[in-house]
């Protein structure tokens, strides 16, 4: 049975099993005769009804459930580490709420910042990641362009439709915050960027390629994990439709340059929106910055069509990653240095 297959086979069952049994234990720890707490307040606290967690979660176990029927060890891993590195950081932040609160948006910053080159160093060490390589290819400056474009444009059309959805943002405030401070602003725009696109397109999308799994089924497991790790409501359905974008562009082009560039611009609006408008930018939508509801519907199908068009032309004109790869460097190693011959004085 080919790999995509037997994904789906395991994922998509798995997933609903999963979602009907978390939602029936949370319905049933929080019920009336039972002396958890009530279930509307957790849905206050989560921000998230029971329904939307429970299929949250389902996905999230489906996929490594899947991941592991098909053999793809790498991006377990991975995220694993991605949890690690997180979570490390959570007991200094901890520590900095309970003694000093009012540099809280600062050390999540430096949280972010540490934890990201902590993952950038884990996977370069476990050679999940090859610095040298992914960068090194030979994609021309005009196909960096319209990669760049084609997913700005997605970016935007994906964010006017995630505005529809009106998700809970539970790190509205937080976000917000470390706008105003430099150490917030280099984690949110440049560390954030460039340490997520080394682990979920460098290492989850090469390890897959390199291993033979499709390029649809690869940007749709970068993509889902993408999403799930952002654990936000308000950010997953934009990670995935960015990380599918994201995902594709570097399996067509085997370059972490227009994804790294592309994750910064989109990240820095977001930055200068927040750092402009404060408190405000918080409920501001697209319709309010463009006049009206309709301006954005035509922005976001514009933007779309866009997209779509340019990723076709770099579907046309850029050669898959995997064949990059394979013309450069055939080995997937460092190119040995012959030392130069000492010359010998005969007499």
């Amino acid at each position: 049975m080919k790999p995509t297959a037997k994904f789906f086979l395991f994922f998509i069952p798995m997933a609903i099993i999963t979602s009907f049994v978390f939602h029936a234990f949370m319905s049933l720890a929080t019920a009336d005769n039972m002396a958890g707490m009530p279930l509307e307040t957790i849905n206050a606290l989560t921000g998230m009804s029971t329904w939307s967690a429970a299929i949250m979660v389902g996905c999230g176990f489906a996929l490594f459930v899947a991941l592991i029927a098909i053999k793809k060890w790498v991006p377990i891993i991975v995220v694993l580490l991605y949890m690690f590195a997180q979570s490390t950081m959570a007991i200094p932040l901890a520590l900095v709420m309970k003694l000093k609160p009012e540099e809280y948006s600062a050390a999540i910053g430096l949280g972010i910042i540490v934890a990201g080159l902590l993952m950038i160093l884990l996977v370069h060490a476990m050679k999940f990641y090859n610095a040298k390589n992914t960068f090194r290819n030979n994609i021309s400056p005009t196909l960096i362009v319209i990669a760049i474009i084609a997913a700005i444009a997605g970016a935007f059309a994906g964010n006017i439709a995630n505005e529809q959805l009106d998700l809970p943002n539970l790190m509205e405030q937080e976000f917000t915050d470390m706008s105003k401070n430099i150490v917030g602003i280099l984690a949110i725009a440049i560390i954030g960027p460039i340490a997520e696109e080394v682990v979920f397109r460098g290492a989850v999308c090469r390890s897959l390629l390199k291993k033979g799994v499709s390029t649809g089924l690869t940007v749709l497991i970068s993509a889902m994990l993408f999403g799930l790790i952002h654990f936000n409501p308000a950010q997953i359905p934009f990670a995935f439709v960015m990380g599918l974008v994201l995902g594709y562009i570097y399996c067509r082009t085997g370059s972490l340059v227009p994804t790294i560039i592309t994750h910064i611009l989109n990240n820095s609006i977001s930055v200068f929106i927040m750092a402009k408008y404060g408190e405000e930018a918080n409920d501001m939508t697209f319709a309010d910055m463009l006049g009206s509801q309709t301006a954005a519907w035509i922005l976001m199908a514009v933007c779309a069509v866009a997209s779509i068009a340019l990723l076709y032309v770099l579907h046309k004109k850029a050669e898959p990653a995997n064949v990059l790869w394979d013309k450069t460097y055939p080995d997937d190693t460092d190119i040995p240095v012959t030392p130069p011959e000492i010359p010998t004085i005969t007499a």
